[in-house]
């Protein structure tokens, strides 16, 4: 200010106080700044120094000594193989041996008898949904039994059980006989 139009008294004063809060302002701004980048720097070398100072020492396990394994040979469960079963089995007619259903029964089960459809009226009024293998037990050395439902299109269920006989080693199967089907 020129200092003919200097003021003087209370307006000089709100004129000095409106300078102390701009300089403060000022440096809350600077210290501010200093922190953000002193933040940001710190990043880079704090991974400098990890990339520098090198992997922590690991101690080595003790060598561990081979145990031995008993293993024995697991009978292997023909839930599958019965579902298929029951599956193609419900599918086909003893009217039809021709369809391919009806010679994946017999594949799977030669001296199973295809159903007689006509003599089934549950079968002609409603339509196979799904087959589920609900339950399997081993009944003696390379014979199982299979629980085997099948849900119908009308939400009805039928349970079927189904012998089962394994190969050698448990890797073949075969149906044994006729079903007997339960509600």
């Amino acid at each position: 200010m020129p200092p003919g139009k200097q003021a003087t008294g209370p307006e000089a004063v709100a004129v000095a106080a409106a300078g102390v809060r701009l300089e403060k302002t000022h440096r809350h701004v600077r210290l501010s700044r200093l922190a953000l980048f002193t933040a940001t720097a710190a990043g880079p070398v704090a991974l400098g120094v990890a990339v520098v100072s090198g992997p922590a020492a690991v101690a080595a396990a003790p060598k561990a000594e081979p145990t031995a394994v008993r293993t024995t040979a697991a009978a292997a469960d023909p839930s599958g193989y019965a579902q298929l079963f029951i599956g193609a089995w419900l599918r086909s007619s003893a009217d039809d041996d021709a369809t391919a259903q009806a010679r994946l029964v017999q594949w799977l089960a030669p001296d199973v008898e295809l159903p007689d459809q006509a003599a089934d009226a549950h079968d002609a009024h409603a339509r196979l949904e799904s087959v589920t293998t609900v339950r399997s037990a081993q009944h003696g050395p390379g014979r199982w039994w299979a629980t085997v439902a099948a849900q119908y299109a009308d939400a009805s269920v039928r349970y079927f059980t189904v012998p089962v006989a394994t190969g050698d080693g448990g890797g073949s199967f075969t149906v044994t006989g006729v079903l007997s089907q339960f509600i």
